[in-house]
Parts: C-alpha cells; sequence; structure tokens
C-alpha cells in the first residue's frame, strides 16, 4: 500500500523504480535515480575508509532536485540546497551551531560552494520560504539513503550526531526525572539512526519485517534473558506485531564469514567511539587506564567451532572464549575492541591486536591484566609494546618459595620468570570474600618503592581498576545479551558482539545524562541498563 505525505507519494519503502511525485509540479523523481546518482559518487571513494560529508557533497550532481523560482540575492541556489543536506547528513539542529561550524572549518564551507559563510537568517530564508514541503521530504530522504549508502561501501561520514552541553544551571531535582527522560530518547534516537545502516542484516528489500523490528527483537532479548523462539512470541504480544525468534535466526545465519561480522562490528564500534570523541568524553591526549580480560561463554556438547578448553564449572570444561580492552575510567568503562578467541590463537597475538587497536586511539597510563597473563611471554610482549602493567602473579613454587621468605611490603626487582626479569610486590590486603589481610603478590614494570608509606593503598586502588571489566561483563551478559543454545558460531558471535555494543552505546548515553543535568560524571548511573534498553527498543530512528 502507498503512503501519502502531504503530496509526496511513497510505495513501498525499497521499490527501485518507485516516483516521487511533487504536487503542483510536472516533474516526478524516481528513487533509482537518486540512489544510482548515491551509489555513482560513492564509487569514486571506494578506495577510501573516511570522506568528508562536505567533499562527498561537493561531487554529487543534485540535478534531481526540482528547480524553484530564486532570486539570486548573495548565494548560488545549488550551494544552498548542498548546505541545507549537509546540514542533515551531519545533524545540527539549529542554523546557529551550522554556521559556527563552517566557520570553524572553512574548507568544508568552500567545497560546498562558499566563499562567504551565510548566516543563520539567510539560511532559514532559504528553508522555509523557498523550500517547499515536497522538497524538504526529498532532502530528508536524500540524507538518509546517503548515509545508508555509506554503510555498503564500508565509508565513515564525519556525522555530528552527539555534544556534551554542560548546563547553564543544575537542573532543580522535581525537573531531573522529566529532563533525564527527555535527553535518553533524544540519545537513543540519534544512535539507531546513525547506527542502523551498518548493522547488515541480509535482508532483501521485500522482506516482511524491517531491520529496526529485527534489532528491536534483539534488544528485547537481552532485556528479558530470553531465547529467541520464547522471546519472539512474547515481543510479538507486546507489540501486536514482529519477527518471530525463527525469522531473526534466519537472518543472522546468513552471514557466513567470521571475518565479515567481525569487520562490521569494528565499523560500528569506530562510529560509537567516534560519537564519543565528538561529545568530547574522553580526552585523548590524557593518558587512560585499560583493563584486557577474557570472558567465557559455557559450551554444552561434544564439538563446535571456536570451542576451546577451560578449567570445569557448572558441568562443562569447554567454552566459546573471547576478549575485550577496556577503558576502565570513573564513570567511563568503555570497551574499545571485543575479538573472538580459538583455540590455536597464542595470548602474546591477542595482546597486540588489543593494545595496538587502543594505542590507536588513546594513551595508555596503566594496563591492568589478571593473573592468567603470568607467563613470561605474555609480560615480554607487553613489555615490547612499551605499556605500563600490573596483575597479580601465579602463586608457582618460586613465588610461594619467596612469600614465605620475604615480609610485605616489599618490593622485588628482578625476579627471573623463566627468561624473563619481572618486578615483583608483595603486600598484605584485604580478602574481598573473608575480608581478612592475605599476603598478595603482584608483577609489575611500573616503579614501585617498599618505603613508600602509600603502597599498600596505591596497589589496591590501582589494581581495583580491573574490576570494572568484570561488572561490564555482567552487563553484558544480564541486561543486553539474549540467550542461545545454538551451536552456530555465528549467532553466538553475534549475540556476543551486539551485546558489547549496547552497552558502549549505554555507558555513551549515561554520561551525556550526567552532563546534561549536573554537568559532571560521577559514580553511579543516571539511566540503568534496563531503562537505556527499553527506551532504545521503544524508538523509531525514522520519526520517533
Amino acid at each position: 500500500m502507498g503512503k501519502i505525505c502531504q503530496g509526496l507519494i511513497w510505495t513501498s519503502p525499497l521499490g527501485l523504480g518507485e516516483k516521487i511525485r511533487m504536487s503542483g509540479n510536472n516533474r516526478s523523481v524516481s528513487k533509482q535515480t537518486i540512489e544510482v546518482e548515491i551509489y555513482k559518487t560513492f564509487e569514486q571513494f571506494k578506495k577510501q575508509h573516511k570522506v568528508t560529508a562536505a567533499k562527498y557533497l561537493k561531487h554529487l550532481d543534485i540535478n534531481f532536485f526540482p528547480k524553484k523560482n530564486y532570486r539570486k540575492i548573495k548565494f548560488e541556489y545549488e550551494a544552498l540546497m548542498r548546505l541545507i543536506l549537509y546540514k542533515k547528513i551531519k545533524g545540527f539542529r539549529f542554523d546557529t551551531k551550522l554556521t559556527k561550524y563552517l566557520r570553524r572549518n572553512p574548507k568544508d564551507k568552500y567545497q560546498l560552494g562558499f566563499s562567504q559563510t551565510p548566516d543563520r537568517t539567510q539560511i532559514g530564508y532559504f528553508y522555509n520560504h523557498i523550500l517547499d514541503e515536497q522538497t524538504k521530504q526529498l532532502i530528508e530522504y536524500v540524507a538518509d539513503k546517503i548515509i545508508e549508502v555509506s554503510e555498503k561501501f564500508n565509508i565513515l561520514l564525519d556525522i555530528n550526531t552527539l555534544e556534551s552541553v554542560k548546563p547553564k544551571k543544575i537542573t532543580k531535582q522535581r525537573n531531573q526525572r522529566h529532563q533525564k527522560n527527555i535527553k535518553t530518547r533524544d540519545v537513543c534516537k540519534l544512535f539507531k539512526k546513525r547506527l542502523n545502516p551498518f548493522i547488515d542484516l541480509h535482508q532483501h528489500h521485500n522482506t516482511l519485517y524491517s531491520k529496526n523490528e529485527l534489532i528491536n527483537l534483539l534488544i528485547h532479548l537481552g532485556l528479558s534473558q530470553d531465547f529467541a523462539e520464547n522471546g519472539g512470541k512474547i515481543y510479538k504480544e507486546l507489540n501486536r506485531r514482529g519477527p518471530s525468534g525463527k525469522t531473526l535466526l534466519y537472518h543472522l545465519k546468513k552471514t557466513e564469514d567470521i571475518r565479515e561480522l567481525q569487520k562490521m562490528y569494528q565499523t560500528l564500534f569506530e562510529i560509537v567511539w567516534t560519537m564519543a570523541k565528538q561529545a568530547n568524553l574522553f580526552n585523548t591526549r590524557k593518558p587512560m587506564d585499560v583493563a584486557i580480560d577474557y570472558t567465557e561463554w559455557f559450551f554444552y556438547g561434544k564439538d563446535g567451532k571456536m570451542v576451546t578448553s577451560k578449567k570445569p564449572e557448572r558441568g562443562t570444561s569447554r567454552c566459546y572464549k573471547f576478549a575485550t580492552i577496556n577503558i576502565v575510567e570513573k564513570g567511563k568503562r568503555f570497551t574499545l575492541l571485543a575479538l573472538p578467541v580459538n583455540v590455536i590463537e597464542k595470548k602474546e597475538k591477542i595482546l597486540t591486536k588489543l593494545i595496538l587497536y587502543a594505542k590507536q586511539r588513546i594513551k595508555i597510563k596503566h594496563l591492568y591484566v589478571d593473573r592468567g597473563f603470568f607467563d613470561s611471554v605474555s609480560i615480554r610482549t607487553i613489555n615490547n609494546l612499551h605499556v605500563k602493567y600490573l596483575m597479580p602473579a601465579i602463586q608457582n613454587y618460586n613465588v610461594r618459595k619467596l612469600m614465605k621468605m620475604v615480609p610485605a611490603p616489599s618490593v622485588v626487582p628482578d625476579f627471573i620468570l623463566k627468561n624473563t626479569r619481572i618486578t615483583l610486590v608483595i603486600v598484605m590486603l584485604k580478602d574481598r570474600a573473608t575480608k581478612k589481610l592475605v599476603k598478595r603478590v603482584f608483577a609489575t614494570n611500573m616503579v614501585m618503592d617498599e618505603n613508600d608509606v602509600t603502597l599498600v593503598n596505591r596497589l589496591g586502588i590501582l589494581y581495583s581498576k580491573r574490576w570494572g571489566i568484570e561488572t561490564s561483563y555482567r552487563v553484558k551478559k544480564h541486561s543486553f545479551r539474549g540467550k542461545t543454545t545454538s551451536k552456530n558460531y555465528i549467532i553466538r558471535l553475534f549475540y556476543f558482539l551486539f551485546s558489547v555494543l549496547l552497552y558502549n552505546l549505554w555507558i555513551l548515553a549515561d554520561v551525556l545524562v550526567w552532563l546534561h543535568l549536573f554537568g559532571v560524571v560521577e559514580e553511579g548511573h543516571l539511566v540503568t541498563s534496563k531503562y537505556f534498553g527499553t527506551i532504545l527498543m521503544s524508538i523509531d530512528p525514522g520519526g520517533g
């Protein structure tokens, strides 16, 4: 069925032969014509990973827009049309911010066709008095299509989606809940609009359910901690329509290559990281603490792709394993990268991938890892990457012997672990379970002084940061990851990476709400993971 919107006639959303007809104008434009032009322009940049919106629009032929009776006063009609498209693609809500941005980025201004910066009144007059409603609808369609097609070419556009604006005054308590709800909904809508085009579920244009409905079902499965079959039934009851769990799994299974899935999610992680930087949530010039850890997903069965061995627990000694590197700063525990781990991949290779990926984006202050990396090869790998680390030592024979000989606190600078020299620090710390003081041994390459009266507290505070990564795993598992018994590794990997993506979005949304209401980020969450997931699921990225 067609949908009529103020004279603009749309039929099925993805049919290429459809016409966009302008009331009061004999000209009709097919979506196919528009899409072909958008694709042709992206072809020019197919070897590039990043392209600015201004550079893309400079090369885009916009003759498919209907000509209006416009008497040039100062700026060309085509330049102003490109500017309106630029505003939509970049995500500027106000013309004042757009003009300020153009003044700070003259290169974009010149590429759009301006020698001088138009002011907000000129932009507003052109949009409100020269363009009719049908042309505005067409601009929205073209801007959305450009963002969507950029995903197919794996090209990241420099889209401005978020700002961390500190309030002029603290929000009154009675108004905080209302403001939190509004801000959370605004942020969720931006997230979906920015990320949905880059999630490939291998759908055809005539599919019964939209991509947004399938994504919403995935979110629902995580929030309800349910399996696809039962969760699909409940989701359909709650929303009166929706895909079944079988339909969801059918689309997920269409991805045949693990590397293809990893590439898609790495692009998504990159987009979220870019949004976080645009909102000034992370000062990349300031060194940050990070943690690396493994997380396991129990496997019950004989054989399976990517299944690895583990210590016997809960009736199994087999699992799927994933490695992540997280920023563990106060209130900003953000996952930079997640990798699947197979049986043959060595720890030093995983460490190298994660650390190098992080170092391309931030300066690492300290790295925290667990005792699973207490071996000469892992330590040598970290040293070669010039990173300061801290990890608990495995109490093997030589370490236990040293603990009996040396009082706490002590620093042993040249302990030999096979062919690698390390520094061991022995201190008395309170056990998390028994609350009693026990001897603990840490390995590090940091400078430590046993005569420093703050050594014990310093070590406890430093290593406690690693528990942030444990917390993040619990949230991902219990709020954002659905259940499955499938032995299809693609489904398992998709579920896990999707939970990491939602976790990062939740952290980003929570920080933005903190800044919006109070101007600072403190411990604790203003937006709970369940509330965030519920709002994200209810949002329609197209209209609300």
